[in-house]
């Protein structure tokens, strides 16, 4: 159990600091399809990411 809490704490940090991070860092960056490039990283990649990070994550916990 303690590692599952360390897991969603890890996962839950990094989310928050892509989520930070996209504003202060690509705000010069212009638009992309009409929404800024800031909003892209960290609204929709970000969590994407996360996703894509707790999945690999269960993956290798439970591998056959």
């Amino acid at each position: 159990m303690h590692l599952i809490s360390t897991k969603s704490l890890l996962l839950t940090l990094s989310y928050f600091a892509l989520w930070c991070t996209g504003p202060l860092l690509l705000v010069d960056q212009g638009n992309w399809w009409g929404l800024p490039v800031w909003f892209w990283f960290s609204c929709l990649f970000a969590p994407l990411l996360l996703i894509f990070s707790l999945i690999l994550m269960i993956k290798s916990t439970y591998h056959d």
